[in-house]
C-alpha cells in the first residue's frame, strides 16, 4: 500500500478491482480519499487504517475502478453542439427524416431556422443514400412538405468527401441560391431538369465550405449567408451538454490541442466561473488558417497569447489554457492529407495532398511562437506533413530548445521510425486515435492502397520507441468504452476486419495507460491525475465489468456506473446516492 500524511479519509471505496496505472500497474482493492485527493490505495486491511468513525464507506460490490479517462483530442464543444442539434440517428427512409423535421417545426417559431446534424454519421454514412428506402437523398420538395416556412438546413459530415448537405426552398430562397451561384472549388449545387437547385449540395473540402455549425462556424462567406450565427447562449449550452455527456462516459480530463476558437473559450470560462465545469480542461488557443497568409494578424495573435498563455499554460487544475494550435495539412479521412508519395485524392486525381502553409512561412510562425515562450501543437495527419512539422521543430530547437516543453503533434496517422526517434529526442508528445481505423479504414484503403493503410496508426511502434503516445477520439465516437476496445481490436467498420499489422496490437494495460496517464501528460497534469496514486486527485470511473479481463467483444458493452472528479460524483447511477 502507498499512503501519504496522517490525515483521516472522508470516503472509502472498497470491494473493488482497482487498476491504478501506477509504475507497476498495481491492482488494488480499496481507495481512501480525503479532500478530493487519494490518501491511500491497496489492500482493504491496510487502507482502512486511514479511516475513522466519520469516514463514509461505499461497497462497490466487486466492480472495477480505473482512472478517469483522459481524451487527448476530444472536441467536447463540438460533441455538445451535436447533442443540442436535431439528429436523425441513421434513418431508414426519407419519411424518418421528415418526421424529425416535422417535430422541430412544431416546437419552433414561424420562420426560425432549423439546422440539423448530418443525415448519418461515419461509418454508416458510407452506405447512404442506398440505406434509405427510397434509394436517394432527400431534396427540397421532401423537406418543404413538412417545413414550408421554416428554413431547413441539414449539415454535411465534415470529414466525408463528398459530404452532402440539404436545404428546403425557404433556406434556398433566403440565401438567394441559384444554379449559377459562385461556389468554392470542390462544391457542387445539384440542379433539376429545369436548372433549379434540388436542395442537394456536395462539398469535398476540409474544412467544409458548406456550413457546419461548430465552434468555428461562420455563415458569412458561405453559400448560406442568411444562416444565423451561434449565440453565446447556444455555445454555453453546447459546452455544458458536452461536459455532461463526457461525465456519463467516464471522462474526467480533456486536452484540446487542436485549438478552441474564441466563442467556446468564453463558454468554458463561464462554466468555470459558475463552478459548473465538471471536466478538467486544458485547451490550446486556435491559430486560424487564414492567418498563415496574414502575417500582421498572426503576429498580433502570437503576442496576445504569449501575455497570458505561455509556458505550461495559465489557470488551475480545473481549467487551463496554453500555447497555440495549428493545422498543417488536411484530413486523411477524406484523402486530403499531405503524404510522401502521390495517391488518389477525393477529386479522383493523383496528388500529394493539402499543405495549408508553405514551409518558410510555417517555420517563421513556429520560431516566433518559441521565441515568445509559447508551446506549439500541430495537426499533421499524413507522412509528408509529419516529416515537415518535425523538421521545423528540430530547426527551431537548434536556436530555442523545446525539450521539456511538451510540444505535440496530433492525428499523425502515418509516422515513420525516424519520426518516432525525432519525437523521443525532442520530447514531442504525439496524440492519435484508433477510431480513425473504424470510421475511415475503407477510405485509407481506397486512397493510399492496402499496404500503406495497414501501417496506419501504429501504437505498438510508438510505445516500443519509448514515446508516450496518447489515445484520443477526435470526438467521434467520444465514448471511452468504444475507443478502448478499438485500441485493442483495430477494426475497419466497413469490412469488419482488423486493419493493420497484428504486431501493432498493444496490451490492455498499455491501452489503459495511453488513455489515462499519457493523456494527462499532454496537459502537464500527470502529477495530479491520470493514475490512482496517493496525492493525486480522486478522478475515477467505476465500471460494470473489468475491461482488462472480459472477452474482447464485450468491452463496448461496459457501462460507466459512476464518475468521480476530485472525489465528487459528477455522474452516478446510484452507487453514491444510497
Amino acid at each position: 500500500m502507498a499512503a501519504v500524511t496522517a490525515q483521516v479519509s472522508d470516503l472509502l471505496l472498497h470491494n473493488a478491482t482497482v487498476h491504478t496505472v501506477d509504475p507497476k500497474d498495481t491492482v488494488a482493492e480499496a481507495i481512501a480519499i480525503a479532500g478530493g485527493r487519494i490518501l491511500a490505495v491497496g489492500r482493504l486491511a491496510d487502507v482502512e487504517q486511514r479511516c475513522g468513525p466519520s469516514t463514509r464507506r461505499v461497497d462497490l460490490g466487486g466492480r472495477t475502478v480505473v482512472p478517469g479517462f483522459v481524451d487527448a483530442h476530444p472536441h467536447m464543444d463540438s460533441v455538445g453542439l451535436r447533442l443540442t442539434k436535431p439528429a436523425f440517428n441513421n434513418p431508414k427512409s426519407i419519411a424518418d427524416i421528415q418526421e424529425v423535421i416535422r417535430k422541430e417545426v412544431a416546437r419552433r417559431k414561424p420562420g426560425e431556422w432549423i439546422i440539423c446534424n448530418p443525415v448519418a454519421s461515419e461509418p454508416e454514412v458510407f452506405g447512404y443514400p442506398a440505406a434509405l428506402a427510397e434509394g436517394r437523398w432527400p431534396n427540397r420538395h421532401d423537406l418543404d412538405k413538412v417545413s414550408p416556412d421554416n428554413p431547413v438546413y441539414i449539415e454535411p459530415p465534415s470529414l466525408v468527401a463528398p459530404g452532402h448537405a440539404f436545404a428546403n426552398s425557404a433556406a434556398i430562397r433566403l440565401c438567394g441560391i441559384r444554379k449559377d451561384s459562385p461556389v468554392k472549388e470542390g462544391v457542387e449545387i445539384e440542379v433539376d431538369a429545369s436548372g433549379e437547385p434540388t436542395g442537394v449540395f456536395r462539398d469535398i473540402n476540409f474544412p467544409k465550405w458548406l456550413p457546419v455549425r461548430d465552434g468555428a462556424f461562420r455563415a458569412q462567406g458561405s453559400l448560406f449567408p442568411a444562416m444565423p450565427e451561434l449565440t453565446d447562449a447556444e455555445t454555453l449550452a453546447a459546452v455544458a451538454a458536452g461536459a455532461k455527456a463526457f461525465n456519463e462516459a467516464g471522462i474526467t480530463t480533456i486536452y484540446e490541442g487542436h485549438g478552441i476558437p474564441v466563442g467556446p473559450q468564453r463558454a468554458y470560462m463561464d462554466l468555470w466561473n459558475r463552478k459548473q465545469l465538471t471536466v478538467r480542461t486544458y485547451f490550446v488557443v486556435s491559430y486560424p488558417i487564414p492567418y498563415y497568409r496574414d502575417r500582421e494578424k498572426g503576429n498580433e495573435l502570437i503576442e496576445q497569447t504569449a501575455r497570458y498563455a505561455g509556458g505550461n499554460g495559465f489557470g488551475d487544475d480545473l481549467l487551463k489554457f496554453g500555447g497555440l494550435g495549428f493545422s498543417f495539412d488536411s484530413a486523411a479521412a477524406m484523402g486530403a492529407c499531405l503524404m510522401r508519395e502521390p495517391y488518389t485524392g477525393a477529386a479522383g486525381k493523383p496528388w500529394l495532398g493539402v499543405q495549408l502553409a508553405d514551409d518558410e512561412a510555417f517555420r517563421d510562425i513556429v520560431r516566433r511562437c518559441a521565441a515568445a515562450g509559447l508551446r506549439v501543437q500541430v495537426q499533421c495527419s499524413g507522412g509528408g506533413a509529419i516529416d515537415k512539422v518535425l523538421r521545423t521543430y528540430e530547426e527551431v530547437d537548434r536556436e530555442i530548445p523545446i525539450q521539456g516543453k511538451r510540444w505535440t503533434i496530433q492525428h499523425c496517422q502515418f509516422p515513420s521510425a525516424h519520426n518516432m526517434a525525432d519525437c523521443l529526442r525532442l520530447g514531442v508528445l504525439p496524440t492519435t486515435t484508433t477510431n480513425f481505423l473504424w470510421m475511415y479504414g475503407s477510405v485509407y484503403r481506397k486512397a493510399f492502397g492496402e499496404e500503406l493503410a495497414q501501417q496506419a496508426i501504429p501504437f505498438r511502434s510508438w510505445l516500443d520507441s519509448g514515446v508516450p503516445i496518447a489515445q484520443s477520439t477526435d470526438g467521434n465516437p467520444f465514448q471511452p468504452m468504444f475507443a478502448f476496445w478499438q485500441l485493442i481490436a483495430r477494426k475497419d467498420a466497413v469490412s469488419g476486419q482488423a486493419l493493420g499489422d497484428p504486431a501493432q496490437r498493444i496490451s490492455r494495460q498499455e491501452a489503459l495507460r495511453t488513455y489515462t496517464l499519457n493523456g494527462a501528460r499532454t496537459a502537464f497534469w500527470d502529477e495530479v491525475t491520470g493514475s490512482i496514486e496517493p496525492g493525486k486527485y480522486a478522478d475515477l470511473a467505476v465500471l460494470s465489468q473489468d475491461i482488462l479481463a472480459v472477452d474482447e467483444d464485450r468491452i463496448p458493452q461496459t457501462r460507466v456506473l459512476a464518475t468521480l472528479l476530485g472525489g465528487r460524483p459528477v455522474h452516478d447511477t446510484g452507487l453514491f446516492s444510497r
